[in-house]
């Protein structure tokens, strides 16, 4: 039991098992299979059979690399996509989720979360505003507001994780409790019963973000929002100074409601394990 204990990788199977993956590999064995049985090599193709569906149940697929490409091939099949899709209509919780959602914490993105502003209605104001400029189709922050940005991020990241808690709740009017909170991470956790958890590499850049814009616009949704898309400039994490890396929001296909759905392209800090940023299409 230890050993099939060992092999299992829980990331690639259960509710995570990514199902063209499984399909893909399942039938890969299936055709290898039948080719030994037709050299009549009936004692390696029942080996095969035997061990390549045992490592596809226990780790998930047996091909390297299958999670690249093997919802691609699914998706170019006759194959109905609605045979992919799990009833619930959603992913499940990663395992930070879980473990924060047991301790009656959710996990909050943004402090826009509450803010109903469409991306572009965001970019657009914010653009009249001359705090981001446009150049060959790129969007970029005004010099002077990059600046000031990041001379704000370096202080509040010397602030000892109670202090950026307390400016947090000092400085945006919506919120009206902040405390501190570790785990295996450090969170800023926003209101109470039972309150919402946000990353403080993800509160140090929007809070820099919001008070920057404070002091050059004066709706108060579009600085909530505007300090959100802040995030998107980000090349480095504001808390470790590791450069963030490119990823999405699952690890592996296994994440897809279908083999014809994407997982959003994320920034993402490789020490903090935070994600910084998830995209929504605005370029």
């Amino acid at each position: 039991m230890q050993v099939l204990a060992a092999l299992t990788d829980e990331t690639h199977t259960g509710e995570n098992r990514c199902w063209p993956c499984t399909l893909l590999n399942l039938g890969l064995v299936g055709i290898i299979v039948l080719l030994l049985r037709a050299r009549e090599r009936s004692l390696a193709s029942l080996l095969v059979a035997v061990v390549g569906v045992a490592v596809i149940y226990l780790r998930g697929y047996l091909v390297p690399y299958t999670p690249a490409f093997a919802p691609r091939l699914v998706a170019v099949s006759p194959i109905p996509d609605e045979w992919f899709h799990r009833e619930s209509g959603h992913d499940g919780p990663s395992h930070s989720e879980s473990s924060n959602e047991e301790r009656g914490h959710e996990e909050s993105e943004s402090l826009a979360d509450d803010v109903e502003l469409d991306g572009e209605t965001v970019f657009r104001e914010l653009s009249a505003a001359g705090i981001i400029e446009t150049e060959d189709e790129r969007l970029f922050l005004a010099p002077a507001v990059d600046t000031a940005w990041h001379e704000r991020m370096d202080e509040l990241t010397d602030l000892s994780l109670d202090e950026l808690s307390a400016t947090l709740q000092a400085s945006l009017p919506q919120i009206d409790h902040a405390e501190p909170y570790v785990d295996d991470a450090e969170w800023v956790v926003l209101g109470s019963d039972p309150g919402q958890l946000l990353a403080r590499p993800v509160a140090v850049a929007e809070l820099a973000a919001y008070e920057v814009l404070d002091e050059r616009i004066d709706d108060e949704r579009l600085k909530v929002a505007g300090a959100e898309a802040f995030r998107m400039f980000l090349d480095s994490c504001p808390v470790c100074d590791a450069e963030l890396v490119e990823s999405s929001t699952v690890s592996c296909c296994g994440g897809h409601l279908g083999p014809r759905q994407d997982p959003d392209e994320t920034l993402v800090c490789p020490t903090c394990e935070q994600r910084l940023y998830t995209y929504d299409g605005v370029n």
